[in-house]
């Protein structure tokens, strides 16, 4: 689960910011692809029940308003999945 859970993860977070910067929604939408294993593995915690599974969804609905130029809006939404992993990352290398 390891091999997969935080390489896919970074490379979810590196997408999304190439995504951003060059305007591209299907980039996002791999990232949301990418991000799949950390939000499975946060719903089936009781902390993150539900919440874990809205993780994915913010980077597609990042990718819709990039498609309609509202770049701004699209990086409020990327914004939460970088915090969750910056937090979670965090919480690891402390324990």
């Amino acid at each position: 689960m390891q091999l997969i859970f935080w390489p896919c993860t970074i490379a979810s977070l590196i997408l999304s910011i190439i995504a951003l910067g060059t305007r591209k929604s299907k980039l996002l939408v791999l990232a949301s692809i990418l991000i799949l294993p950390m939000s499975l593995y946060l719903a089936a915690t009781p902390r993150f029940l539900v919440w874990g599974l809205i993780f994915p969804l913010l980077y597609l609905g990042a990718a819709k308003f990039i498609t309609k130029k509202m770049i701004w809006v699209a990086v409020l939404l990327v914004i939460p999945n970088l915090l969750l992993v910056g937090w979670l990352g965090y919480v690891v290398l402390n324990q």
